[in-house]
């Protein structure tokens, strides 16, 4: 499953990479890349916001075309082997939030590289934070619920912070 989330991030993050570096050199709108920084960063802040009862962050979410319910159906109730590979391969598509801010920090590297390695980087982030939540997040979120929430919201700040500080450097 994480194996085919890597491949399916990291071709999002190649392309995204890509273009954008494309586009700013094609252009010379070095500045877009910062912007890009920024907008992620203002995600992230947007995420820490919601986590400590600050805000509300409603991403639009396209519904999910009828042609794709069935095989992420099978998919979903025998996710193993290969099927769990092609799983998690199909859900790097699905619109997420946070998805969007590692994208637009993916975009900044302005390389397919720099790109790939940044959500290979998100992905490999991720990995102990679905497993805990598989194995154990019903009993850490009955006994530190608003702790972790707290703990979260301090990430997702920080993460932030160095986003903003990057943008701000890319453009000095």
């Amino acid at each position: 499953y994480h194996a085919g989330r890597m491949l399916g991030y990291a071709t999002l993050g190649a392309l995204a990479g890509a273009g954008a570096g494309l586009f700013s050199q094609v252009t010379g709108l070095r500045w877009l890349l910062a912007l890009l920084l920024l907008g992620a960063a203002l995600l992230m802040a947007a995420q820490a916001a919601e986590r400590l009862g600050l805000a509300r962050l409603h991403l639009p979410s396209p519904p999910l075309p009828a042609a794709l319910k069935a095989p992420l159906h099978r998919l979903l109730t025998t996710p193993s082997g290969g099927r769990g590979f092609a799983l998690g391969l199909l859900l790097s598509a699905l619109p997420c939030g946070l998805l969007y801010a590692a994208l637009a920090a993916a975009a900044a590297s302005g390389s397919a590289l720099g790109g790939a390695l940044g959500m290979a980087a998100f992905v490999a982030g991720t990995i102990p934070g679905l497993v805990g939540v598989a194995l154990l997040g019903k009993l850490f979120a009955r006994t530190g619920g608003p702790a972790l929430r707290r703990w979260g919201a301090a990430l997702f700040a920080l993460n932030a912070l160095i986003l903003g500080a990057m943008a701000a450097r890319m453009l000095s």
